[in-house]
Formats: structure tokens, C-alpha cells, sequence
């Protein structure tokens, strides 16, 4: 039978979706750099405490929607309004869940300030309810440049406006109202750039189409959320916010890569992957393609980050926050596995079995969180390497289950990584020796690694065949 053509956009989609991503991290790292120097560690761990609990609600919050919606193949109006109206209610029911929770998750972690800040924070859900499905269409429709628009604005404008209040002396009060008004923001640019309004239709047999399938999809992004956010839990309730605000940062710079390129291309990857779900050869080919292109790029920007990272973290946030080198070292290990390993899931909704994904996470969070309790006898940095362990172990067997189900050689899969990973480890290495002739942290010689790595690195792959030049511009071999 011949196979099926790939949806039309996708690569346009991919690369404004990676655009956008990059963007927007681009602007929070520029946004965390400044209001760390303004701030201090125990507000960013006071934060830490808060998100550990609200991002876990704004999962919830979603109730699976954007999956469900993405993933289905027909879909119509009592679709898109019967489960806009359903994630309201979820939004204002996990508003006041949150206010009359405060107390309680104050006291877990000895945190009396922590109260008020859940408060605000609780609006989250109600900001974010009321976008949840305009954003969906624009997910489905492969329409990531009006999405990213929208996304990097709102960043943006709530980076902006968290300096000027952190300038002005309010605490970590900035770093609450940037988090509030991202969703908000985001919100009310999918509102104007969207055509579609709900109705007044609350329609049970288009939820009973929909629901299953997103209660799966909620369950998973549920729990996998508890399992990378477990370490800021043990962090904050046994070792404080001063702490949680070190390990934060550590923790928000290994990701970086992930976020601003795993996350963009899993994204767009689900809807598209969907729609060739049928076809095992056209699944297993996109997948591939998937994980090797993540791979060329978070590669070698997590091994740079492993190399550069005491000079870095001195240079650009201050003396203060040095102790974030050696954790972000360790954090790396975590980072360059899972930023191929993020993948996965696209392919498990794809198929349109989110059940698999969700066992799988709930034996992952377990494991995670026997690793981070032994972890603690040796403070943040045994925190950092229980989770760093565990999290090349567990990628791997991620990998060989998505593999099986798909019916996709395991060695096939891994010789795609072999040459980026090579490039990386001696792009990182020359950094190293680098490193070791220049004089000690400063701006300068900083800048010079990080060209010099990026250089060497661009000509490995080069030579390696896995960019290739059409006159002035390189292609990746995927």
C-alpha cells in the first residue's frame, strides 16, 4: 500500500515552533539573569516551593484537552465547546482548592510567607482554563507561528514587567506576578488572534469521545510532572529555600535545551505523527528523524554547558551563586539524556496510547523518589547525582519500551546518536583545555569558549557529514 504523505506545514511548523521556543527561552534566561542579580536565592526558592504544587494543578487544569483534541482525527464544534466549558469548571474548582490549601502546603515545607504567595498564584487556573482550547486549534492546525507570536509576547512583556517590579524593591512578589501574568497575557492574545468563540454547549457525548483519552494523557503529564519536580520537593521540605533557590537555577539552566528544543519539536512532532499513525514505516521514520535532529542540536549545548559552567555561572549571575556550578555539572547527565528522551511521548499519543505512558510514569516517579530520599544523606549534590542516575537509566529503558511497541531496531535507533554525541564529547573537550590556558573567569575569555566551542563543534559535523552545506546554507543529516 503506499504510504501516506506527511501533513502538509510540518516543517514550517517545526520551524517556527522552534523559533518561538527559542525565543521565548532566550527571554526568560535573559529575564532570570537579571532578576538574580536583583534578587536573592531564597526567593527563587521560595517560588520553587510554590511551583512544585501549581504547576502540578495547571496539568489538571488542562484535563488532557490540548492531547485530545490534537490526537482525535474528526473533531467539531460540540468537541471544542463542551470541553472548553469543562476545563472553566476545573479552573475555578482548582482556584479555590489552592486558596483553601495554602495553609497546609505553608506548613509542609515551614514556610509561612508561602501562604499568601499560593493566593495569588491561584489565579493561574483561571487565566490558563480560558486559552487551553483556542491554543489547541492552533496546536492541531500545525499554526505555530500565530501561537509563537502570541506565546513570545506574553513572556516577553511578563519578563518586563517582573524587573521593573523587582527594580522597584518587591521581592520575590515579581517573580509571582510574572507567572500569573504569562497565562493571562498568553490568554488574551489567543483571543484576539482566534476566529473561534465557545457556544453554549455542554455536549456529554462529545466529552465521553474525548475525556478517556485525556484523562490519560492528564494522568501522565500528572505524574511524569511529580517525577521531574520530586527533587525540588526533597529539596525544599528537608535542606530550605535558600537551598531549593541554588538547585532552581542549576536545574533551569540543564533544561534550558530541552525546553527550547525538545519541547518544540515533541510539539509539533504529536500532531504530526498523528496523522501518520497507521503507517509503522512513515511512525518509525519520523521518530527517528525526530530524536536525531534533537540530538545534533541539545547535544553539544549541554556539553558546552558542562564545560563552561563554574566560568559561566560566575560571570553571569555573580560570586554569589557558585554553588549552582557543581550541581549544574551533575544536572547535565540528566539533561543530555533526556533531552532525546522527551521524545517519546509524541510518539505514545500519536499511536493514541497515553495508558502506556502513564504506567510507565508512575513507576519512574517511584524509582525517583527512593533515589532523591537516599540522595539526601549527602545534601544538594547527592540530590543532583540521585537524580542524574537515575535519569540515564531510565531513558534508556524508556527507549527500548517505545522501541518494542513501535517495532524499531534498538541498535538502529542509537547508531543515529553516535556521531553527534562524538562531535560533542570532543568539542567539549577542547573547551576544557581552553579553558585551562585562559586566565580565570571573565567575560572575554567566556565568550572565546563558548565561540571557539560552537566553531569546532559546526566543523566536526561538517567533516563528519551530518551538515551539509547547499552553497550558504546547512542542512542536517537526518
Amino acid at each position: 500500500m503506499k504510504a501516506a504523505a506527511p501533513p502538509a506545514g510540518v516543517g514550517r511548523g517545526i520551524a517556527w515552533a522552534l523559533a518561538s521556543q527559542v525565543g521565548r527561552q532566550l527571554i526568560v534566561f535573559v529575564t532570570t539573569i537579571v532578576l538574580a542579580r536583583l534578587l536573592t536565592p531564597a526567593d527563587f526558592g521560595l517560588i520553587g516551593m510554590a511551583t512544585v504544587f501549581t504547576g502540578f494543578a495547571m496539568i489538571i487544569n488542562d484535563v488532557g484537552v490540548s492531547g485530545a483534541l490534537v490526537q482525535r482525527q474528526q473533531i467539531d464544534e460540540r468537541h471544542l465547546s463542551s470541553m472548553f466549558w469543562l476545563n472553566q469548571i476545573v479552573g475555578l474548582a482548582l482556584c479555590g482548592l489552592t486558596n483553601l490549601l495554602a495553609p497546609v502546603i505553608s506548613a509542609f515545607f515551614d514556610a509561612p510567607e508561602l501562604a499568601a504567595v499560593l493566593r495569588v498564584l491561584s489565579l493561574l487556573f483561571v487565566a490558563g482554563a480560558l486559552g487551553i482550547v483556542q491554543q489547541a486549534v492552533l496546536v492541531r492546525a500545525i499554526d505555530f507561528r500565530r501561537l509563537g507570536l502570541v506565546e513570545t509576547a506574553a513572556v516577553l512583556l511578563a519578563g518586563g514587567i517582573a524587573i521593573a517590579l523587582a527594580a522597584a524593591g518587591f521581592g520575590v512578589w515579581s517573580l509571582v506576578l510574572q507567572l500569573v501574568l504569562m497565562p493571562a497575557l498568553t490568554t488574551a492574545g489567543l483571543w484576539l488572534s482566534s476566529d473561534w468563540r465557545p457556544r453554549w454547549c455542554f455536549d456529554r457525548g462529545a466529552l465521553g469521545e474525548l475525556v478517556p483519552f485525556g484523562l490519560n494523557m492528564a494522568g501522565f503529564n500528572s505524574v511524569n510532572y511529580l517525577a521531574r519536580n520530586l527533587d525540588y520537593l526533597f529539596v525544599g521540605k528537608f535542606l530550605g529555600a535558600t537551598s531549593l533557590g541554588y538547585y532552581t537555577l542549576a536545574y533551569r539552566l540543564m533544561v534550558y535545551p530541552l525546553q527550547a528544543v525538545s519541547t518544540a519539536v515533541a510539539r509539533v512532532s504529536f500532531p504530526a505523527l498523528s496523522r501518520t499513525a497507521e503507517n509503522r514505516e512513515m511512525l518509525i521514520e519520523g521518530f527517528l528523524k525526530m530524536t536525531k535532529g534533537v540530538s545534533i542540536v541539545t547535544f553539544p549545548m549541554v556539553l558546552g554547558i558542562f564545560a563552561v559552567a563554574p566560568s559561566f555561572v560566575e560571570v553571569v549571575y555573580g560570586r554569589d551563586w557558585l554553588v549552582t556550578a557543581d550541581l549544574l555539572r551533575i544536572l547535565c547527565a540528566a539533561g543530555l539524556v533526556q533531552s532525546v528522551g522527551t521524545t517519546v511521548g509524541a510518539v505514545y499519543q500519536s499511536i493514541g496510547r497515553p495508558d502506556i505512558q502513564l504506567r510507565m510514569s508512575l513507576l519512574n516517579t517511584t524509582l525517583t523518589a527512593i533515589a532523591l530520599w537516599i540522595g539526601l544523606r549527602w545534601g544538594l549534590s547527592g540530590v543532583a547525582l540521585a537524580y542524574s542516575t537515575l535519569a540515564v537509566v531510565w531513558v534508556h529503558f524508556s527507549m527500548f519500551v517505545v522501541t518494542r511497541i513501535i517495532g524499531l531496531s534498538f541498535r538502529r535507533m542509537y547508531v543515529r546518536f553516535a556521531l553527534p554525541l562524538t562531535c560533542s564529547v570532543a568539542m567539549a573537550g577542547l573547551v576544557f583545555a581552553l579553558e585551562a590556558l585562559l586566565p580565570g573567569p571573565a567575560p572575554w575569555t567566556l565568550a572565546l569558549e563558548m565561540v571557539t566551542g560552537a566553531a569546532a563543534y559546526g566543523l566536526l559535523m561538517t567533516l563528519s557529514g551530518q551538515i551539509r552545506w547547499r552553497g550558504r546554507r546547512p542542512a542536517l543529516a537526518i
